[in-house]
């Protein structure tokens, strides 16, 4: 009696979810579900500014070839100690402007900064990165830490006092970069008599 059946939502739900998340070819029956969300893909790629572009990778899997999108990260930690002003640090790979979104050199690490009397502590979450990929270099008042393969952190931070750049220590464990630095003692001025 019926003799064309209509597919349920579980059905198109099913085969759509299949390939997820790689782009896969539709099924004759599943055009008119997903024409729709091809042509808001399409007019996205071409609105797309041009330093978000590297950010979609083009990847060979076993369905075809698959684009993929981001990682786009943008977030803040918040941080009180008692006696002190809070803290608000930004982390991620994009910024957010007046123009819009911009990237930045690289995904912003999370940073926790121990500003303890006579010395910093900071941890620097590096996940997935190889200790040898990691570069640190230490200033009077800052510290600049890359990395050098595909998931590209970057980080540059200012420091409140000046440090001993000699003293400084680094170790890696678990995804975590570690480093302390003594700080300068305050050179004390001297008295100037007035005549």
């Amino acid at each position: 009696m019926w003799d064309k059946r209509y597919p349920s939502i579980f059905d198109i739900f099913e085969s759509f979810a299949k390939g997820f998340p790689f782009e896969r070819k539709a099924k004759p029956e599943e055009d008119w579900f997903r024409e729709p969300f091809e042509e808001m893909i399409k007019r996205f790629e071409e609105s797309m500014p041009s330093e978000l572009k590297d950010f979609v990778r083009e990847e060979v899997t076993p369905m075809g070839v698959s684009r993929r999108y981001g990682p786009f990260v943008y977030g803040f930690s918040y941080t009180a100690e008692p006696g002190k002003e809070p803290v608000f640090r930004e982390f991620g790979n994009i910024k957010p402007s007046y123009r819009g979104i911009e990237p930045s050199l690289g995904r912003e690490p999370m940073v926790d900064i121990m500003d303890e009397k006579d010395k910093y502590k900071i941890f620097v979450e590096l996940p997935g990165v190889d200790k040898e990929k990691v570069k640190l270099d230490v200033a009077d008042d800052s510290v600049e830490i890359k990395t050098e393969d595909d998931k590209k952190f970057y980080k540059m931070i200012q420091l409140d006092s000046t440090v001993d750049v000699g003293s400084a220590k680094a170790s890696y464990k678990n995804g975590v970069l570690t480093l302390e630095l003594d700080k300068k003692e305050k050179r004390k001025g001297r008295e100037v008599k007035i005549e």
